[in-house]
């Protein structure tokens, strides 16, 4: 199975222009590592169901081993673009590995992108939360993807989904049927939800 890294940095918005402005040569440079095989990011547009005033951005990166993701870290470019980023950031980056299902073939991409990160306390509690995700996806009727996080630390599990648009996914929570499902979800756990428009 693949790995994947989700990090949101800490970026002012006094520094967003230049940030933006800088991605696209960051990711093209990272999707030309030799140990790196994906690349995505964008502007998280809400969190919790409300709208984000301040900017916020979230990118991940794909690997096929830890190895690979190790070596990225210790690499002369990491390392470079570790001290460009500490000379401008508002803090360290909040970061996440996750041991992830196979990548989906020909999925096509939705103009959102929908991260939803539960902390469960009992490890043993993973398949009750899994069949409540697949339970409210069923009802949605969409297609997610996701993964369990790896190393020391809490356990954590991670959803992904895709919408149309910020109006569908409002929509859809304010079903009845849905809501219970997303209720039952988030009480299994601490729940961290964000839209991401991803590039």
């Amino acid at each position: 199975m693949p790995y994947m890294t989700v990090i949101i940095p800490q970026v002012t918005n006094e520094h967003k222009d230049a940030f933006l402005g800088s991605w696209g040569t960051i990711s093209k440079e990272m999707k030309d590592l030799p140990f790196v095989l994906g690349v995505s990011g964008g502007e998280i547009v809400a969190q919790d169901g409300a709208l984000v005033t301040d900017f916020k951005f979230l990118q991940t990166m794909a690997f096929a081993t830890l190895e690979d993701a190790k070596a990225l870290k210790t690499s002369e470019w990491a390392q470079a673009q570790k001290g460009k980023y500490e000379a401008t950031a508002a803090g360290p980056p909040l970061v996440g590995m996750f041991k992830v299902a196979d990548f989906p073939k020909g999925a096509a991409p939705k103009a959102f992108t929908q991260f939803s990160r539960i902390t469960i306390s009992d490890e043993s509690k993973h398949e009750e939360v899994r069949k409540a995700w697949e339970e409210l996806m069923g009802i949605l009727g969409k297609e997610s993807w996701g993964g369990v996080s790896v190393g020391e630390g809490e356990h954590v599990g991670l959803g992904l989904v895709g919408w149309d648009s910020l109006e569908e996914a409002g929509a859809a929570m304010k079903e009845p049927k849905v809501a219970a499902a997303w209720t039952k979800y988030h009480s299994l756990g601490s729940c961290k939800d964000v839209m991401v428009k991803l590039e």
